[in-house]
């Protein structure tokens, strides 16, 4: 299934406006305690190996480490990887990652809107303007590089964000820090927010556990 920008229509899925998050949870903070961004939310297809389950990204904007640029990379061969137990608990330091029913949803009306809202659409065509992909098996631009599993449970393939992606934010959102080449951080001047350096992501995860533990991604670029 292609996942496309589809500006005009309603849907349950879309990129930036306001949040969707678990009930009783509030909007993540990074390691500095800022407010995270909330960039997509995708409520899953009935054709979809996770029907019944929303998926909710956030990252830290305004708060840079050139260290966690990306999601943590496993110290193991990625391929059939078997991550380690607990990995998943501390993994998620400047995003986060929350998959949960979609029973359990509820919107934070109160988040102070920084991305542009885009709708999204499961299709079975390319539209013109094409976000990411959640069929059977991922599209790896490189080598599979597809986890096996996690604390004894199988991971799914979920989606992937096709790179390359910019994210359009409102008048009053803050600029996103990155990488100064002198050194440090420094606001970035584009009026749009980048996800993982804009490289390729491949999310994978589970229905057990915690809901902001069910998730790894891997980051592919060519």
């Amino acid at each position: 299934m292609y996942i496309n920008k589809v500006p005009g229509i309603e849907s349950t899925s879309h990129i930036g406006g306001k949040p969707a998050i678990p009930q009783g949870t509030s909007i993540p903070k990074s390691p500095n305690g800022s407010l995270m961004s909330f960039y997509f939310t995708l409520q899953f297809p009935d054709t979809h190996v996770l029907h019944g389950y929303t998926l909710s990204v956030f990252a830290a904007t305004e708060d840079f480490n050139e260290d966690y640029t990306i999601p943590e990379m496993l110290k193991i061969p990625l391929p059939g990887a078997t991550i380690p137990d607990n990995f998943l608990k501390d993994y998620q330091k400047y995003f986060a990652v929350f998959l949960f029913k979609n029973e359990e949803k509820s919107y934070a009306s109160d988040y102070p809107t920084r991305i542009a809202m885009i709708p999204l659409e499961f299709s079975s065509r390319e539209g013109s303007e094409l976000f990411g992909w959640a069929g059977d098996k991922p599209e790896w631009i490189l080598d599979d590089e597809a986890p096996a599993q996690y604390e004894g449970t199988a991971l799914e393939f979920l989606l992937q964000v096709h790179g390359e992606q910019l994210f359009p934010i409102v008048d009053s959102a803050p600029p996103q820090q990155e990488i100064d080449i002198f050194g440090g951080s420094k606001p970035r001047t584009k009026r749009n927010y980048t996800l993982f350096n804009q490289n390729e992501a491949y999310f994978f995860g589970r229905k057990t556990g915690d809901f902001d533990d069910r998730v790894y991604i891997v980051t592919q670029c060519d």
